[in-house]
């Protein structure tokens, strides 16, 4: 019996996807603020319209992992809240295998004096998980000589689910913090009959501090440095990032290191290396920033598997002359 190194490919990615169907992730994670944290939803001077697109390991495999979000928020002075839709799809791989989600978000903002406030949030979501069953392969059709059929429990197509999500955050005119927690009501997204599979909570703490480069203050500086970091885990997976970035004028450029090696929550010593993000971005005069971003690999897959390309555009309407005395969270640009 010979099967091709894609067969095999295939059947052990599948395996995990349909055991544990980790959530999608992005490089850019501040570039999509409402699905990295609820808490800033609104954290802006009026509105704001988030694009995002990611490619993910386009050379390794077929249809490869691809990823886009689309979001928009209003942020409500008088009620010192805001409000945000965001709608995200994901696609992995020839089976099909999808996420599509549609969350509604609500932020509230309490300030503790006019440079400093913290900020809650509380996501409500609606996710559907779909699977192409023609283009399926179990593990007993391989060892049964590719036998057209799975002797394998029935599966289901669909499977829809309700999610609730909370975040927090505190931040001043340097310095933020926040963490945020997803899947509280742990939803069934089992795609079998009688399959138990309760989604993990995914827990994130992320950071950063930022400081002007050319000796000015922080609201009259053209060059600003900011330093970020990014914890995330569910169930037994976990990440960490750590990125710097600079700020000139309308130019962006930062880096991204992701995985420090060593630090690995369910298997201390494991190899945790996944890769080095490159970003660069520029914000036009029409309130627009591209950002763009590109993962070079250097886990045990190398550069085979040709990385990841992610892009985001951002939209913001412009300041209000009445909201000046208000602050928004000093997150990185991305």
């Amino acid at each position: 019996m010979r099967i091709s190194l894609r067969t095999l490919f295939q059947v052990i990615l599948l395996a995990p996807c349909l055991a544990r169907g980790q959530d999608p992730q992005l490089t850019q994670s501040f570039a999509a603020p409402m699905y990295l944290n609820p808490a800033l939803t609104g954290n802006t001077q009026q509105d704001r319209i988030v694009a995002n697109y990611r490619n993910q390991w386009s050379s390794a495999v077929v249809n490869a992992f691809q990823t886009y979000a689309c979001s928009y928020d209003h942020r409500a002075a008088k009620l010192n809240s805001g409000f945000g839709l965001m709608a995200m799809r994901d696609r992995a791989g020839v089976n099909g295998l999808s996420f599509t989600q549609v969350s509604f978000n609500y932020s509230y903002e309490a300030r503790i004096n006019r440079k400093s406030a913290f900020r809650a949030g509380l996501r409500m979501a609606y996710t559907n998980r779909g699977l192409d069953p023609n283009n399926t392969l179990f593990a007993d059709q391989v060892i049964r000589d590719n036998a057209p059929t799975s002797i394998e429990a029935r599966m289901v197509e669909r499977v829809n689910y309700f999610d609730v999500g909370i975040g927090g955050m505190y931040y001043n005119e340097r310095f933020w913090a926040g963490i945020s927690a997803s899947h509280l009501n742990r939803p069934q997204q089992s795609l079998f009959t009688d399959g138990d599979a309760r989604l993990p909570v995914r827990t994130s703490v992320h950071t950063g501090y930022r400081f002007p480069l050319d000796n000015q203050r922080m609201m009259y500086s053209h060059t600003i440095g900011t330093f970020a970091a990014l914890y995330k885990t569910q169930d037994k997976w976990d990440q960490f990032d750590i990125g710097f970035y600079v700020d000139h004028e309308q130019l962006i450029g930062g880096i991204w290191y992701r995985g420090i090696p060593g630090l690995k929550a369910y298997q201390p010593g494991y190899p945790n290396s996944d890769a080095v993000s490159l970003m660069v971005g520029y914000d036009t005069p029409m309130q627009l920033r591209i950002v763009y971003s590109y993962d070079v690999t250097v886990s045990m897959l190398t550069m085979a598997s040709g990385g990841a390309h992610e892009i985001s555009l951002t939209y913001e309407w412009p300041r209000k002359v009445k909201s000046r005395k208000h602050k928004i969270v000093p997150c990185p640009k991305f």
